[in-house]
Parts: structure tokens; C-alpha cells; sequence
């Protein structure tokens, strides 16, 4: 059963989980003694201050209710219209949600790791990989067996969509930057 195998698998991530809990806590214990972090500690404490503050301001409501509205408009419109396989129109739908999904918080990792250095942004972008690859495993075990394929094989494509849209912005930014040298 499908359920079986998603719990096998959460219970290995959670093993894995609490074995970096126990260095994190090792490592904690060792910044608080001899705190050899505590340049990185304060940058990440920087930045997390900085994000709150943009959660709490009004720049992030530039998305409008009326902007939220035609996008579900646009969104909803082909449902209502005659050949439209709706199913498949959801399924690309979605994909291409956890595509812009993926795209946005590897975005945000890679910038935040590029400020701190290549060995920053090559470890921030082995992560964003290792997590994405284990939220499809987990929500791939829950399906049927026979669905499990063909879901894993479309949440991996959007997924590395997402990642290659990073990767494509990025370099289109160095050539733009390059041509204006």
C-alpha cells in the first residue's frame, strides 16, 4: 500500500532529520562556548530582521485584490470552454505552479548564497535540489502504485523547470551585464 511506503519513507527523513538535529545541536553548543560563528550567525540574524521587516511593511501588498482576481479569472476561464481537456489543463496548471513555486525560493537562496560566496551558492543550491527531490518522493509514495510513475516523472519535470528558469535568468543577466561593459 502506497501509505506504507510514504510512512517508511517520512520515518528515514526523519532519522536523517534528527541526526543533523543532534550536530546542530553539537555545533550550537560548541558556538556557544567558543563561538567561532558568530560572523555568519549575525549575518543570518541580518537578513531574517530585514525579511521581517518586509513582511511587516506595505511593500509586499503590490499584488492587488484586483491582480489576485484576473489571475483567477485567466486561470478559470479555459475550464469553462468547450475542448478543453479539463484534467490535463489542471495537471499542466499545477505543474507549472510548483514550476513558478520552485523557481521563486531557489531564486531566493541562490542571491542570498551568491552575496556570500560560491561555496554558499553551490551548498544552497545542493540543498534546494535535496528538498525538492524529497517532498516529490514523499508525495509520490502517496499515490496509487499506478499513478506513482507518472506523478513522480511530472512534479520532477516542473521542478526542474523551476531550476532551469533560475539558471537561465541568471545567465541572461550576465550576458545583459557583460554587453553593457
Amino acid at each position: 500500500m502506497s501509505v506504507q511506503r510514504a510512512k517508511r519513507f517520512i520515518n528515514r527523513v526523519l532519522v536523517i532529520t534528527l541526526l543533523f538535529t543532534m550536530f546542530a545541536v553539537i555545533f550550537a553548543a560548541i558556538e556557544q562556548r567558543y563561538q567561532p560563528f558568530a560572523k555568519q550567525i549575525k549575518t543570518v540574524a541580518d537578513w531574517l530582521s530585514g525579511t521581517e521587516k518586509l513582511l511587516s511593511s506595505n511593500d509586499i501588498m503590490g499584488i492587488s485584490g484586483g491582480m489576485i482576481a484576473l489571475t483567477l479569472i485567466v486561470c478559470l476561464f479555459p475550464l469553462l470552454m468547450r475542448k478543453v481537456n479539463k484534467k490535463q489543463y489542471w495537471t499542466n496548471t499545477i505543474r507549472g505552479v510548483i514550476a513558478s513555486v520552485v523557481f521563486f525560493f531557489t531564486q531566493i537562496f541562490y542571491s542570498k548564497a551568491e552575496k556570500l560566496g560560491q561555496l554558499h551558492l553551490i551548498g544552497a543550491m545542493v540543498l534546494a535540489i535535496v528538498i525538492t527531490l524529497i517532498i516529490i518522493e514523499f508525495l509520490s509514495l502517496l499515490t496509487r502504485n499506478e499513478e506513482e510513475v507518472s506523478f513522480r516523472t511530472d512534479l520532477l519535470a516542473a521542478a526542474a523547470s523551476g531550476l532551469a528558469s533560475g539558471i537561465v535568468i541568471k545567465l541572461i543577466g550576465v550576458v545583459v551585464t557583460q554587453i553593457r561593459m
